[in-house]
């Protein structure tokens, strides 16, 4: 029998780790995969909007356990370069060879509106709640929750409002707020209908919606817009701006992001592939990240010898939008069978009903909770 080919698949986010299990299930021996992460957590950030409103922190899965379980090598190690001619990488000084590379390694966030708060996850949690607390504790309290121009997933920004709107309701304090959104309208990512359907959700929570809004800055209690003039506030918290992570040896954008093909593949870079949010990708989530994985372990499992036809990235746009009260789950893609191309909706159209959809990382998370960090 040949050797197995060695895979190499550097990151520990969405994509990287459905890429490792989408690939074993297609190729099965014909691969040897290695994770290669500076991190030996995956943290499930889409569910951080909640905890600034008293709960619970986002889970945390072990990688060293994952990749135990199912076999793979693991290294904890930042990958520094990549070095295509010689099929090798840079894992933190390391030399590590490769027939073939998965990069997953996500992208990096700066702040977007000087003199509002950041909201990028986990680590602005705390001053987050105290500032709305803050906010709550005087007079009637406006509080905008802004998606400036260069953000294109805005749905963490309806989950806080949404919740703080519901948390300040619940404990009657006197808070106004606001979504100031550079989007035409609300969520039009997801077509008309769902769009529709967060419009009514927001009306009835009491939150205020101004669409078309470039928000340039916070100062002297205003939260600016170009050519809009500027909102009176006493707290604007803004989602940050997705920024590239350029990589030595690997092409990229004047982001920083790298471009691929519907397979994921680097151009000038033979057996090298790029999936997930460090791509030219325009939505920054991870069920998208996950269909790219896909789609990549696909063309990777067919190169090794596998009976797979390689099948291209067809995104179809999945989520959970959390409200205080029940989720509404929201679609966006080709229409199926009982199931149309923008939807709304109380319950999940896919399983298990996870923020992340993805085919193999949702049921694999599901099936195994002793993976979970304390």
């Amino acid at each position: 029998m040949d050797a197995p080919r060695q895979v190499l698949v550097a990151g520990g986010g969405p994509a990287a780790i459905e890429a490792s299990l989408a690939l074993q299930r297609l190729a099965e021996e014909r691969v040897r995969i290695t994770l290669v992460s500076d991190t030996e957590s995956f943290t499930y950030r889409p569910s951080a909007t909640v905890q600034p409103f008293g709960f619970p922190p986002p889970q945390r899965f072990s990688l060293p356990g994952l990749a135990a379980d199912r076999g793979f090598g693991f290294i904890g190690a930042p990958v520094r370069s990549v070095d295509g001619a010689a099929h090798r990488i840079d894992a933190g000084g390391e030399p590590l060879a490769y027939d073939a590379l998965v990069l997953a390694l996500g992208a990096a966030y700066e702040a977007a509106v000087p003199g509002a708060l950041t909201f990028g996850g986990r680590r602005d949690v705390a001053c987050v709640h105290d500032a709305l607390r803050l906010a709550a504790a005087g007079p009637p309290a406006r509080v905008a929750f802004v998606a400036p121009p260069g953000v294109g997933w805005t749905l963490p920004m309806y989950e806080l409002a949404l919740l703080a709107a519901r948390w300040a309701r619940e404990r009657g304090l006197a808070i106004e707020p606001w979504i100031v959104t550079h989007e035409d309208r609300a969520l039009g990512v997801f077509g008309g209908e769902a769009s529709r359907s967060v419009v009514a959700l927001l009306e009835e929570a009491g939150v205020r919606l101004w669409t078309g809004a470039v928000a340039e800055l916070v100062e002297d209690g205003r939260l600016w817009m170009s050519m809009e003039g500027g909102l009176p506030v006493a707290l604007a918290v803004a989602l940050p701006r997705p920024v590239g992570r350029a990589l030595p040896g690997v092409a990229c954008d004047e982001r920083g992001f790298v471009p691929v093909d519907g397979l994921g593949r680097v151009a000038g870079l033979p057996d090298v592939y790029a999936v997930g949010d460090m791509t030219t990708r325009p939505l920054k989530q991870g069920g998208l990240a996950a269909q790219q994985a896909d789609a990549a372990a696909s063309a990777i499992a067919a190169w090794s010898g596998a009976p797979v036809t390689p099948t291209p990235y067809h995104p179809v746009l999945r989520a959970v939008l959390l409200t205080g009260d029940a989720p509404r789950f929201l679609r966006h893609g080709a229409p199926q069978p009982g199931v149309a191309a923008s939807l709304a909706a109380g319950e999940a159209a896919w399983w298990p009903p996870h923020k992340i959809a993805a085919r193999e990382l949702s049921p694999y998370l599901e099936a195994h909770p002793e993976l979970l960090l304390a």
